[in-house]
């Protein structure tokens, strides 16, 4: 219509077509979305306001629709009312406070916001002076990573499998499927271990596409609830060496060694001297074109120029968006091709890639052909195969990587005598085939002992 307005062409038809093709499918929308709000999931209060707007703009489109001659006012009434709907759409989908930033991506790679330090209190007793130290680790720790990273889906607002995650109460309830919580066990707490799965699987959390929980985070969560998973404040006495300083501390509450417990893993060794290593800053204009095509691109460091290249969200996927990294094949250390058509004739445009340490390739189209170059990457330490088509005579190849430390294996075509050979030949090779996890296994994510 504004169109129409300023250049004076008639684009009567196609308006009336636009408004026509925009009110059948707002009213299909109401229709979807009242079947939605029947989960229960949603605040039913901002269910109300998006409902009411949402039909409204139906009806306003219905009314701009038939009135041609006056189409001006109801049309910018619509966009208003529409406008709103959207707003409270986006509130339930993704969580208020998501169309502005408030401070909490910084979370990603900091400390968690509110954290405060923990208090040291000297006490006297009849064996004289003691250090205590006062944590409140739920509090200070545990729900501030839940608030940034899960209550867009998991709250008053918004209860994704009658979950919520804003209150002790609610915590301990769990959701639709029972528990999610089993306190001195981090592996067969759901809280802790659907955060260890492969982004692509339906139960891992967050949900691909959302913002991700880093390690740092990870630890957090998996600390607590080893440690009975507490949301009182908790005392705890430290030692102290002859010239009254402290030396060490009791765990405030024992770890459980019969059970399988998750580990988080330190940085690789080899990947850590490689950030210390100077490399030039990469070019802005493959930088722009990448994220053009939704590559996400993340700097390895604060002030280093090594990135992480995800493709995790790019779409049209070809071969040249691989072709575009070899502009910047000196700066990639991490690259995440997880889900997208990647064939061998992709992966031969990696062989240039020397500082490449962690690299996915699960739920690609890849076959034994890309092993063989793989394995000669001098600086790769982990590789990602799960959902693969390879085969013993590809992984044999893998004998011959430098610095392999970690395959992944799940779902792959290989056989437990072909994983046999290769740990004979590399026995310094982690290989992890899923069989003795409790969920599938990803190099992005923190990993469960092979105890149980």
């Amino acid at each position: 219509m504004l169109f129409g307005r300023i250049t004076k062409a008639e684009v009567g038809q196609a308006v009336s077509f636009a408004w026509g093709a925009g009110t059948f499918f707002a009213f299909l929308s109401c229709g979807a979305g009242w079947l939605l709000a029947q989960s229960g999931e949603y605040d039913p209060d901002m269910v109300q306001i998006h409902q009411w707007t949402g039909l409204l703009t139906a009806g306003l489109g219905t009314i701009t629709f038939f009135m041609v001659k006056y189409r001006w006012v109801p049309a910018t009434i619509t966009v208003i009312v529409l406008s709103i709907a959207g707003h409270y759409g986006g509130n339930l989908t993704h969580g208020e406070g998501y169309l502005f930033s408030n401070g909490e991506e910084a979370l990603q790679a900091g400390e968690p916001a509110g954290a405060s330090e923990d208090k040291v209190v000297a006490v006297t007793d009849s064996t004289g002076k003691k250090l205590i130290r006062r944590t409140f680790i739920y509090r200070d720790q545990v729900a501030p990573v839940f608030k940034a990273k899960c209550y867009n889906c998991h709250s008053a607002s918004k209860m994704k499998g009658g979950l919520r995650l804003d209150s002790e109460a609610f915590i301990r309830k769990g959701g639709k499927n029972g528990s999610v919580l089993v306190a001195g066990n981090p592996a067969k707490s759901k809280l802790f271990s659907y955060l260890l799965l492969p982004e692509g699987d339906d139960r891992h959390m967050p949900p691909k596409g959302k913002l991700q929980l880093s390690r740092q985070e990870l630890a957090i969560i998996q600390n607590w609830i080893q440690r009975g998973a507490s949301f009182k404040e908790e005392i705890e006495e430290i030692l102290q060496s002859g010239d009254d300083q402290p030396v060490a501390t009791l765990p405030l509450l024992p770890a459980d060694s019969s059970h399988a417990t998750a580990a988080i893993p330190q940085e690789p060794e080899l990947e850590a001297a490689l950030l210390n290593k100077p490399v030039n800053a990469p070019d802005q204009q493959i930088l722009q074109r990448l994220k053009a095509q939704h590559v996400s691109l993340t700097k390895m460091s604060s002030g280093s120029e090594y990135l992480s290249a995800n493709f995790v969200n790019t779409r049209d996927f070809n071969a040249e968006t691989v072709q575009t990294l070899q502009g910047i094949q000196n700066q990639v250390v991490r690259l995440r091709l997880t889900g997208q058509p990647v064939k061998d004739s992709d992966v031969k445009h990696l062989a240039q890639f020397k500082n490449l340490t962690r690299l996915n390739l699960e739920n690609t189209q890849i076959t034994d052909s890309s092993l063989e170059l793989l394995a000669t990457l001098p600086n790769l330490e982990h590789l990602n195969l799960y959902g693969t088509s390879v085969t013993d005579e590809g992984l044999a190849r893998l004998a011959g990587s430098p610095n392999l430390k970690v395959v992944y294996l799940w779902r792959t075509k290989t056989t437990p005598e072909g994983i046999n050979r290769l740990r004979k030949a590399r026995p310094d090779i982690k290989v992890e085939t899923g069989t003795q996890q409790l969920a599938k296994p990803d190099t992005n994510k923190v990993q469960l002992n092979d105890s149980k």
